[in-house]
């Protein structure tokens, strides 16, 4: 007979984890949703948002991304390795990826992009999606 503990261990990192010296070169697990998708011809680069920041992670061409889209929650898992053009200085070399949910309708704000090309209305109409750009987030960690 098992018993439950009630207690369950984090199998995923979350940036600050991962940004921790010792874990390049380890494989890592690590959540969050699709902030951009940028496609190099033989390179995906496919750039995940959680609550702590943007963290990069690279695929080739043919790694299950036919169904992934902005805005869908996953679950990656590969190799981290530093690389200081990336975001915070590090990038996670994909061996696996789990979507756990996919939007139904595309976003109708580009929240990719660095300035986002709406007017105040539209932006205030949509803050809650708008608050998801690095920018618009900024102000209030200034703040």
């Amino acid at each position: 007979m098992k018993y439950v503990s009630g207690i369950e261990t984090k199998k995923t990192l979350g940036l600050p984890e991962l940004l921790e010296e010792g874990r390049a070169e380890t494989e890592v697990s690590a959540e969050g949703v699709v902030h951009s998708i940028r496609d190099m011809g033989g390179t995906v680069f496919v750039i995940v948002r959680s609550r702590d920041g943007l963290l990069q992670t690279v695929c080739g061409k043919a790694k299950g991304l036919s169904g992934l889209r902005e805005g869908a929650a996953l679950r990656v898992t590969g190799i981290l390795k530093k690389e200081p053009r990336a975001p915070h200085g590090i990038e996670i070399h994909l061996t696996g990826i789990k979507i756990l949910s996919s939007p139904k309708e595309p976003l109708p704000i580009a929240i990719d992009k660095w300035k986002l090309d709406t007017s105040l209305e539209a932006n205030l109409n949509r803050r809650a999606i708008a608050l998801r750009n690095v920018r618009e987030r900024a102000k209030f960690k200034i703040q």
